[in-house]
């Protein structure tokens, strides 16, 4: 059973790794578009040029890095736990936070899944679910930066400085 409640801050894994999803999701974001033209020269076999065929390998392999960085970060929580909601936060804005972040990390595990069985099978189908959840992604990091943002400007809670790397709150 997790210690929940009982840290005052992320283990230095968890913060490595939540920027290291981060860094990953918005190299996938901008080389996206060389995966689909590798994507369908592959399976047209089509020639491709030397570039589409790195920044497709690219987007696998960085893929496959945030599925192993959320599956070991979730580790990391269940083991070590989370520092608890903050005291002041509002119910809802709490409910808000563990629904998102459930949700993040539903999509950040069943993405690369996707991609990795699209990849495999040759399934149009999977690949199109896969892609699927890229706006839904973006909507949900959109409504953890809201929050982050909320919590330390309008409830004025330690949160977003406790995921800042190098910073421990101790408190």
């Amino acid at each position: 059973m997790p210690v929940s409640g009982h840290r005052t801050h992320w283990t230095s894994l968890s913060v490595f790794l939540h920027w290291s999803i981060v860094v990953f999701v918005i190299a996938q974001w901008i080389e996206g578009e060389f995966m689909a033209d590798f994507w369908d020269g592959t399976l047209d076999g089509k020639a491709l040029d030397q570039s589409t065929i790195i920044l497709g390998y690219t987007h696998i392999v960085l893929g496959t890095l945030v599925l192993v960085a959320a599956a070991v970060r979730l580790l990391d929580r269940f083991v070590n736990g989370r520092p608890p909601h903050p005291e002041n936060e509002p119910t809802w804005a709490s409910i808000l936070a563990r629904v998102t972040h459930a949700l993040l990390y539903a999509v950040l595990l069943g993405m690369p899944v996707l991609g990795i069985a699209a990849w495999f099978t040759g399934s149009d189908a999977i690949a199109g679910y896969h892609t699927f959840f890229w706006n839904p992604l973006l909507a949900l990091i959109g409504l953890h930066i809201a929050g982050a943002l909320a919590q330390h400007f309008w409830f004025r809670t330690g949160a977003l400085r406790r995921m800042l790397p190098g910073v421990r709150h101790t408190a």
